[in-house]
């Protein structure tokens, strides 16, 4: 999250391809600048994404199983692991033959709730291991009647939460329709996003600070803008990603649908809108005053050539929003954020973490103290949402009734309350996430309650 700079220093930055010797399957290469922070700050706190669908009909252990060795055939990077230096620097791929680990939860009674258990006590608190790989996990939950909730999880440095959710899909499809033996499969790319940039921000010059020393002030941009402050520090290393499900569906999601192509904003635009609300009436903030709300922009499109949702890679980059505070006019607000997203992106803002990361960015764990103290307190935001949009998840699939498609992440070090949006399948599903101890369940409840409160009474008065 490098773009939390302000940047002063002015100086000539070319962004060296990581080492891909071959983009063919079993290639080894180094990890990127971005993929090489994640992997860092996975090691500090669990940074993974996960996706979960609900199947109601006849499955059987088999079937996902072969359905995952398919899925493992299409992409080389889940057919990798990671290795590194005994100084825990320069992260490589490495092919690795272990299978996708499939775990089977069997329930003796109905409990809907049991999913959100799987993702908050497990996907969200342990790290895949990446030394022995693959770098991807999976779970079905089973209960009475043929009900299954399928989850698959990967680490932030080779996924985001589309690309958790086009796995979910693929695994789905695989395992209702398995390909013929022997058949040839589509073999995707080993390339890091940062490789397929458009020229222009391959090569460019951009301004980067001083990281700060013996308690200097860098000049960060957080100045004015309000912080949500948490109510206790947890040291990077303790940090714990819990899970908050809320979710909007039928005649609600459909009038928020309605109100916002009225007002002209985004989905996102008014549900980031309705969080920096929450945070504002939670610490009592005066009206007008500036919170800033981190919003992770999809640039699979822009990239040369385009890359699809079913590839595998973390397509993401946070921008900063500064929103002012209007109790009374959740449109502004929300029209505020689309307004600031659209201009940084078309600035180029999005391709700019990469570069400063290949820069600035920790070569690992033992010295990344000073970098993520730096984030935490003079970061641009510590409150972001990511938001997937409308994600095309099958309703049906032979037999099989499906619903429920979303996914969550982990905050790792880089915030203390967030969401994960996607609507799928007929619903909105908004998904809450907070630091563990520095928020308690209390207040993350009360964040997540006001946030849902402010968008459906922002709907029923547009």
């Amino acid at each position: 999250m490098m773009e939390a700079f302000r940047m002063d220093i002015p100086v000539s930055l070319t962004v060296p391809t990581p080492g891909v010797a071959d983009p063919r399957a079993g290639a080894t290469r180094t990890l990127s600048p971005t993929e090489r922070w994640y992997w860092i700050a996975d090691q500090l706190s669990t940074n993974n994404c996960a996706a979960r669908v609900r199947v109601e009909g006849e499955l059987s252990m088999t079937a996902l199983r072969g359905a995952l060795g398919a899925l493992q055939a299409r992409h080389p990077l889940l057919r990798q692991a990671i290795t590194a230096e005994l100084s825990g620097v320069d992260p490589r791929f490495v092919p690795t033959d272990n299978p996708i680990p499939l775990r089977e939860v069997v329930l003796a009674r109905p409990d809907d709730a049991r999913w959100a258990d799987e993702l908050d006590g497990t996907e969200l608190a342990h790290p895949l291991d990446w030394r022995s790989g693959p770098l991807a996990r999976a779970v079905v939950v089973s209960q009475p009647g043929q009900v299954h909730d399928l989850i698959i999880s990967a680490p932030h440095c080779v996924a985001d939460g589309t690309t958790v959710l086009a796995l979910l899909r693929q695994w789905v499809r695989l395992t209702a329709e398995p390909p013929p033996a022997g058949q040839p499969v589509p073999s995707g790319s080993v390339l890091p996003p940062e490789a397929r940039f458009p020229a222009r921000h391959r090569e460019t010059s951009v301004e980067l600070p001083d990281l700060p020393t013996g308690g200097a002030d860098p000049g960060a941009v957080e100045r004015d803008v309000t912080r949500l402050a948490p109510e206790r520090f947890v040291p990077f290393d303790r940090r714990r990603t819990r899970l908050l499900h809320r979710f909007l569906a039928g005649d609600a999601l459909e009038g928020l649908a309605l109100a916002c192509r009225r007002e002209g904003v985004s989905m996102h635009g008014v549900l980031a809108a309705a969080m920096v609300s929450a945070v504002a009436r939670d610490l009592g903030a005066p009206t007008s005053a500036s919170f800033a709300i981190g919003s992770p922009v999809d640039f699979r499109d822009e990239l040369d050539p385009p890359v699809s949702e079913d590839e595998i890679g973390s397509f993401v980059s946070a921008l900063p929003s500064v929103v002012r505070y209007r109790p009374d006019d959740l449109w502004s607000m929300a029209r505020s954020v689309n307004r600031e997203i659209r201009e940084r992106r078309e600035r180029g803002e999005h391709f700019l973490p990469p570069r400063l990361l290949a820069e600035r960015g920790p070569a690992g764990v033992a010295d990344s103290g000073p970098f993520v103290r730096f984030m935490e307190e003079h970061g641009p935001f510590n409150v972001f949402i990511s938001n997937m949009g409308r994600f095309d998840f099958p309703d049906t699939l032979g037999a099989w009734r499906l619903s429920g498609a979303q996914v969550v992440g982990g905050i790792s070090v880089i915030g203390y309350f967030a969401a994960v949006a996607c609507t799928s399948q007929g619903q909105l599903s908004w998904n809450f996430l907070y630091v563990d101890e520095a928020i308690s369940l209390a207040r993350a409840e009360r964040l997540a309650d006001a946030s849902m409160a402010a968008v459906l009474a922002a709907a029923s008065t547009a």
